[in-house]
């Protein structure tokens, strides 16, 4: 799925280079914005980024 988004974003950053001014290319801008943000968080909620992985149990001593 991460893949999946990331070629996502990368289908609609081409087509905003190919698309002329107007709703469309917001449209496509706006796409790929949020693909690209669901990319993100899917890889901050698997914790396989540095810093961001499940916390540890600390116990009260």
């Amino acid at each position: 799925m991460f893949l999946a988004l990331l070629a996502l974003a990368l289908i609609l950053a081409v087509l905003i280079g190919r698309l002329p001014r107007g709703g469309g290319r917001a449209l496509a801008a706006g796409g790929a914005v949020l693909a690209l943000a669901g990319a993100a968080l899917m890889r901050l909620q698997a914790g396989s980024l540095p810093g961001h992985g499940p916390r540890r149990w600390h116990s009260p001593s």
